[in-house]
């Protein structure tokens, strides 16, 4: 009786892991300086990235699903433009750029500042 419920409990978390993982697309996070990152004109535009010193700018594409926040708080572009900019006056902010793998697109854009 042991080894029946020790190898359905094994099935049972080898399933639930498998649905886990289907759930989330792959997707690589960049860290900038809010300095370096130049964010979209449009929802549909593009967002351009420098990671470090020496690295080169890396160029993306956002869609309407793109999501913006701060602190959090998701925001609509117009108004997560301001707050960068408000950033970018006060002093080094990073900015997180979440890109999904799949499709080469930006999910999500994000700023935590506490």
């Amino acid at each position: 009786m042991k080894s029946i419920c020790t190898a359905l409990f094994a099935i049972l978390l080898v399933m639930s892991g498998t649905a886990t993982a289907t759930d989330y697309p792959p997707t690589r996070t960049y860290e900038a300086l809010v300095q370096t990152v130049r964010l979209p004109d449009t929802a549909t535009g593009t967002i351009t990235v420098k990671e470090c010193a020496r690295c080169d700018y890396e160029t993306f594409r956002v869609t309407a699903q793109t999501v913006y926040a701060l602190n959090g708080a998701n925001m609509r572009l117009d108004d997560f433009r301001e707050a960068v900019e408000r950033l970018r006056l006060d002093g080094k902010h990073s900015i997180n750029v979440r890109r999904d793998l799949t499709s080469g697109t930006i999910s999500k854009v994000f700023i935590y500042t506490q």
